[in-house]
């Protein structure tokens, strides 16, 4: 099956594979000699749940977590940087409040150019220190919010009273297929999910103008 789904692949095309603890360390070993060891990206690690019930008492650490494997076919693929809000606590350490009631933080220069900066200084984004070192206002409602890590514990499973669930036993939220699609495709192109399974992929690559 992977051979075959390699073949399937556009040459920007990925392969995300979902499985848990019991079988993933195989499914690494197969999918790096048919996909080449330099096309590996991530192994996703996705929380599924609080630990609860059985697992929370079992003699080990909880089992809570999936984990997603991603691939490509080549070293050019299509990539969209996924972004999610900023926790609440990081707002409130990281940001205050200018005179306008704007919510901002002072970074670092960095290698900007002094093009970059004298645009930003005329903009107003540029923080004198008194020791004569620069800064760089940014302010929170120009953020794009934090950049989505190889972690994913903001989607919770489709729990037992979920409005999108339909009782199949390994059915997926539709917001995780989302970020897949949206990370590694753009609008009408094409997505296979050679199971099948609940329907979802294809519900979501409907609802973000992909073909399915």
């Amino acid at each position: 099956t992977a051979v075959f789904l390699r073949e399937l692949l556009a040459d920007d095309g990925c392969l995300y594979v979902h499985l848990d603890w019991r079988m993933i360390h195989y499914a690494r070993a197969l999918l790096d000699e048919v996909f080449g060891f330099d096309n590996f990206r991530n192994q996703i690690t996705w929380k599924r749940q609080p630990p609860r019930g059985a697992k929370a008492v079992a003699s080990q650490f909880a089992r809570s977590s999936d984990s997603i494997l991603f691939y490509s076919k080549s070293g050019i693929i299509k990539w969209n940087a996924q972004y999610k809000d900023y926790d609440q606590k990081y707002i409130k350490s990281k940001f205050k409040q200018d005179k306008n009631g704007r919510m901002y933080r002072i970074d670092t220069i960095g290698t900007y150019s002094e093009e970059s900066i004298a645009k930003f200084r005329k903009e107003g984004k540029i923080y004198d220190y008194p020791s004569g070192k620069l800064g760089l206002i940014r302010y929170l409602d120009e953020a794009k919010g934090e950049p989505v890590s190889d972690i994913w514990q903001d989607i919770p499973e489709v729990n037992s009273q979920a409005i999108e669930r339909v009782n199949y036993p390994t059915q997926k939220p539709e917001a995780l297929l989302e970020r897949i699609m949206k990370a590694s495709s753009n609008p009408d192109d094409l997505v296979l999910d050679c199971f099948g399974g609940s329907g979802t992929t294809a519900a979501v690559a409907e609802k973000t103008s992909r073909r399915w």
